[in-house]
C-alpha cells in the first residue's frame, strides 16, 4: 500500500519509514502539511500518517482539508501526537481523523493501526466498486425505461389516432368522447361511424386487464370493427342472393366476434354495440357484460338500457342481451366503461352509478361537450390525488 508519512522531524520520519517498509508498504515522505496536501491531491494517496504539530499546516488542519475535498477515493488519516488529553482527541476526530498514534510509536501499534486502515480502505473500495456497478446498472435501467416509455408514448399516439374525431357527425347524429387511460395505453376503445346511407354505428369496449396486453387486443378489435367489409369486418356479412355485403345486426356481430375471440389465455372483453336507423328512428343495441348505456331523453328523463349479458371471448355459443328502443330528436345516449363508476375516492368509496345518474340529471341542459367535460371533472374531484386504477372512457351520442 502507498502511505504518505508527514513529519517535520527527519529522524522520526526515518524510523517510521523503515518500520512501514518492513511491513511491505511503499512510503512517500513530506516535511510539512502544505507539501503533504499537494502530494495527496497529485499522487492518489489513500492513507496518511501525519504529525499533529508542524510548521505551515498542522496535521489536524491537513485532515480538515482532506475531508473538505471532493476526492473520488476515501483518504484514511492517522494523526500522531504526544497529546493525550480527551479534548485533543475530540478535536482531532472532529477534524475527520480516523485514528491516532501516541508518541513514542511502537512497531506493533503502528502495524495494527495501519492494518485497521487497510481494512477500512478495502471496504470503502469495495463499496465504491459496488456503487459504480449499481450506477452502471441504473444507467442501463434508465435507458431501457426511456426506450419503453418512448415506445408506450408512440403506442398511445397510435391508439388515439383510432378514436373518432372530436364532435364527429354522421347523418345528423354527432358524438363527443373522453378517454383517461390509467397508464400510457388503454384497454378501452370506442368508435362512431356511418354504416351506410341510413344507419350509424357506434361501440365502446373494455378489454379485461390493464396496460400493453389489454391495449394490444383493444387496438386489434378497433382495426377489425370498421364498416369496410373488405377487411373482414364482423359488422357486415356477405349475402349470396344479392351478391353484396349487408349490415349485420348487433346480435349477429357479437356472435361472430365471440366465435373469433375464443382466446386461450382467458382474456375477454365487455362491449356495447349499437346501430341507429335514421329512417325508422330505432336504436338497436347489443350488450355483452358491459355497463348499460344511459338514454337521456330531451325532456330530461333518464333510462338505463339493457340487462347486462355475458362478456365476449369467454365461452362459445352464448347469447347476448339485444334490444331495440325508439329514439327522438334531441335524445342523447351515454356509453361508459366501469372505470367511471368504480373510480375510488381517497377513502376507497366508489363513485357509483347513483352519483353518475345524479350528475347527468343535473347537467342535462349542458352541451354534449360540456356534459362530458363536467362529468370528467366531477370524477377527478371525487378521486382527489388518487390515481385511476382502471381506464376511464365516455362516449356520448346526440340525435341532433
Amino acid at each position: 500500500m502507498k502511505i504518505l508519512l508527514v513529519d517535520d522531524d527527519p529522524s522520526v520520519r526515518s524510523v517510521l519509514c523503515l518500520l512501514l517498509q518492513q511491513q511491505g508498504h511503499e512510503v512517500l515522505e513530506a516535511d510539512d502539511g502544505e507539501l503533504a496536501w499537494q502530494m495527496v491531491k497529485e499522487k492518489h494517496i489513500s492513507l496518511v500518517i501525519s504529525d499533529w504539530m508542524m510548521p505551515n499546516l498542522a496535521g489536524v488542519d491537513l485532515c480538515r482539508r482532506i475531508r473538505g475535498a471532493n476526492f473520488e477515493r476515501y483518504v484514511y488519516v492517522i494523526i500522531c501526537t504526544a497529546k493525550g488529553a480527551k479534548s485533543d482527541l475530540i478535536e482531532g476526530m472532529d477534524a475527520g481523523a480516523d485514528d491516532f498514534l501516541v508518541k513514542p510509536i511502537g512497531f506493533e501499534e503502528l502495524r495494527v493501526k495501519v492494518r485497521a486502515g487497510e481494512r477500512v480502505l478495502s471496504l470503502q473500495q469495495g463499496l465504491s466498486d459496488k456503487n459504480h456497478e449499481l450506477a452502471g446498472i441504473n444507467h442501463r435501467l434508465q435507458s431501457a425505461h426511456k426506450l419503453i416509455e418512448d415506445d408506450l408514448k408512440a403506442a398511445a399516439w397510435m391508439q388515439e389516432r383510432l378514436l373518432p374525431s372530436p364532435a364527429l357527425q354522421a347523418h345528423g347524429i354527432r358524438c363527443e368522447w373522453r378517454l383517461e387511460p390509467c397508464g400510457y395505453v388503454a384497454g378501452d376503445i370506442f368508435n362512431f361511424f356511418a354504416m351506410d346511407e341510413r344507419q350509424v354505428g357506434f361501440y365502446l369496449l373494455d378489454v379485461a386487464g390493464h396496460g400493453v396486453p389489454a391495449a394490444m387486443l383493444s387496438v386489434s378489435l378497433s382495426m377489425m370493427l370498421t364498416p369496410d367489409a373488405t377487411h373482414g369486418s364482423p359488422l357486415k356479412s356477405y349475402d349470396r342472393e344479392t351478391d353484396a355485403f349487408q349490415v349485420s345486426s348487433p346480435g349477429e356481430t357479437f356472435r361472430e366476434l365471440n366465435r373469433r375471440f375464443q382466446l386461450r389465455d382467458d382474456r375477454y372483453f365487455t362491449m356495447i354495440y349499437g346501430l341507429f336507423d335514421i329512417e325508422s328512428s330505432i336504436l338497436r343495441v347489443a350488450q355483452a357484460g358491459h355497463p348499460g348505456p344511459i338514454l337521456i331523453r330531451k325532456d330530461g328523463d333518464l333510462q338505463i338500457l339493457g340487462t347486462g349479458g355475458m362478456p365476449l371471448g369467454l365461452w362459445p355459443d352464448i347469447e347476448f342481451d339485444c334490444f331495440d328502443t325508439p329514439i327522438d330528436h334531441g335524445d342523447r345516449l351515454l356509453l361508459y366503461s366501469d372505470g367511471v363508476t368504480e373510480c375510488k375516492s381517497a377513502h376507497g368509496e366508489l363513485f357509483g352509478e347513483d352519483r353518475l345518474i345524479a350528475y347527468l340529471k343535473q347537467g342535462a341542459s349542458q352541451s354534449l361537450d360540456g356534459l362530458l367535460g363536467g362529468l370528467l371533472a366531477e370524477i377527478k374531484t371525487w378521486c382527489g390525488d388518487t390515481e385511476f386504477e382502471d381506464d376511464l372512457s365516455l362516449l356520448a351520442i346526440e340525435m341532433t
